[in-house]
């Protein structure tokens, strides 16, 4: 047991997360309101399009590493096996780089073939696939080195208050604002980002894990555990962010794409909330499964919970008061996403106050269940897309997305809590 990972959370550390999560918000929502002002609806919708791809793309490309380095690396530290956690660093980073400089090619490629020279811009944002991933992964490994802060600090903070100074500069210095020169200061944002994090992690890394040779037998092990976490991962994403997608294919008015992309960044917050706690709390929760700790697992999974209700009851109050005069914001057309955005918000409440359950239950080895009943809800989500976005645009995709998410994430609850029940009284003694 490796007594120096603490699992006792503190108010202090929660309230910097929340403040880190609401600045990330506040700087990528005034970025997207400098957008909407300055850009053409039509390089807008690229724009919006573009991130919406690569977003999966980056979710493809870690091989759900990223999200099962949160259980491996928290049990190796634990057990103190440092020559299989360095074994595990290197086999990441090789594996993740690689498989995102595959993506990029097979898109392009794609792209190539269809002559969608027009959408140049998801082809030059995809080109940072490797630098996105690799920043996605290392935010996963500093948090569980116990650097909670510094990890949220780079990816919440730093990166989009980059991205924000670069495209206001594109304007200061009178360079033309597109959708190709805003996913280049995208990009250049992400490359800084990912300079700070190898630097950070490299000082935050255990110091015997510089002194060990890595252990790297069973890597075939290791992908196979990550892919229910990629699937897991690849089906949220494709709740979140398919919309526009779909509806870029679907409708014929690009306003529509655009307003229905707002509504989704703006119900974005409370979802920035729970990853950003789930960070926090998940290494936590691991060790105490390893501890068989069920009081402290209760206590852990009780702070998370009031926590989280209490942002999230705030978060719809300002929704449902002043959510027209938010969106009216990014232009008066925008105004109109209202009823798509409070039901985007709805479902994204749901989904951030039980988004510990999918993990808990994968943890505990019930991947097929989780992986079967988000593949479910997405492509649930993809069906009712295709039948309510033609008809009624944006709000329809709205719903689309929110009734599959809130009956996925109340049915993994309860799931989750009838698991814990059975476990700990049929197990008593038993080490996770």
């Amino acid at each position: 047991m490796n007594l120096n990972f603490s699992v006792r959370p503190n108010n202090f550390s929660s309230l910097m997360l929340f403040g880190l999560s609401l600045s990330h918000y506040a700087l990528m929502y005034w970025a997207n309101i400098f957008l909407a002002r300055h850009l053409a609806i039509d390089a807008f919708d690229d724009y919006s399009v573009a991130v919406s791809i690569v977003t999966l793309l980056s979710t493809l490309a870690t091989l759900g590493l990223e999200k099962y380095a949160l259980r491996l690396i928290s049990l190796y530290i634990e057990r103190e096996n440092w020559a299989r956690l360095r074994g595990f660093w290197l086999f990441s980073l090789r594996t993740i780089m690689l498989f995102s400089v595959l993506l990029f090619l097979g898109l392009e490629s794609i792209l190539a073939m269809r002559g969608s020279d027009f959408h140049i811009a998801i082809v030059i944002y995809a080109g940072f696939l490797p630098v996105i991933t690799l920043c996605l992964f290392l935010t996963e490994v500093i948090t569980v080195y116990g650097k909670q802060i510094q990890a949220l600090a780079l990816y919440r903070f730093f990166l989009p208050a980059v991205f924000l100074l670069l495209i206001i500069g594109l304007n200061v210095f009178t360079f033309e604002v597109t959708a190709v020169s805003v996913v280049l200061c995208f990009g250049t944002a992400w490359c800084l980002t990912l300079t700070l994090m190898l630097i950070t992690v490299r000082a935050a890394s255990p110091s015997p894990l510089r002194k060990v040779k890595p252990d790297s037998k069973d890597q075939r092990w290791w992908l196979k555990k990550s892919l229910p976490f990629l699937i897991s991962s690849v089906m949220m994403t494709v709740l979140t962010s398919a919309g526009t997608i779909i509806l870029e294919v679907l409708h014929p008015s690009q306003a529509v794409v655009g307003i229905y992309a707002v509504a989704m960044q703006t119900a974005g917050l409370i979802s920035l909330i729970g990853t950003s706690t789930n960070r926090y709390y998940l290494p936590m929760l691991v060790v105490l499964l390893e501890r068989r700790d069920q009081s402290a697992i209760n206590a852990l999974l009780g702070k998370r919970m009031r926590l989280i209700a209490w942002f999230i009851a705030v978060f719809l109050g300002i929704i449902g008061i002043w959510g027209q005069e938010i969106l009216s914001l990014f232009g008066s057309d925008f105004s109109q996403g209202y009823q798509a955005l409070f039901i985007c918000a709805i479902g994204a409440a749901f989904s951030t106050l039980f988004s510990d359950s999918p993990y808990y239950l994968q943890f505990m080895g019930r991947n097929r269940l989780v992986v079967s009943l988000m593949s479910f809800a997405a492509i649930s989500m993809i069906g009712l897309s295709h039948t309510l976005g033609p008809r009624y645009g944006a709000t329809g995709v709205a719903l689309a997305y929110a009734v599959p998410t809130m009956l996925l994430f109340s049915s993994l609850k309860w799931l989750a809590n009838r698991h814990m029940r059975n476990q700990f009284q049929r197990v008593p003694n038993q080490r996770l």
